[in-house]
């Protein structure tokens, strides 16, 4: 997003916090302060997400293969199918709306 001097700092700080941590799967609070209750250790995917973040501080370019145009015919299908209504047709507007990202 434009913005490498804040991932810098964000991957300096989980490079400080996440080892000492044991890799935990989330931190609570605003400040992220604390291991979360629930929370996991040793978490692959903090390990991969930190190493990502990493080799894309590297590399920042790479950063465009994790994102895509979306594809709204098969996002329709799949919201179509996933609805409670069982209808058997799903407006594109319908399907849409449902997306959260």
């Amino acid at each position: 997003m434009g913005r490498l001097d804040l991932a810098q700092k964000a991957v300096a700080l989980a490079e400080k916090r996440l080892s000492v941590d044991h890799w935990p799967e989330y931190y609570d609070t605003r400040s992220g302060k604390f291991i979360g209750k629930q929370s996991r250790l040793y978490q692959t995917w903090t390990i991969a997400g930190f190493l990502t973040s990493k080799m894309m501080l590297e590399n920042p370019e790479m950063a465009s293969l994790l994102f895509w145009e979306e594809d709204y015919e098969l996002l329709e299908i799949c919201v179509c199918a996933l609805s409670k209504s069982g209808r058997k047709k799903c407006s594109r507007g319908a399907a849409k709306s449902q997306i959260l990202v």
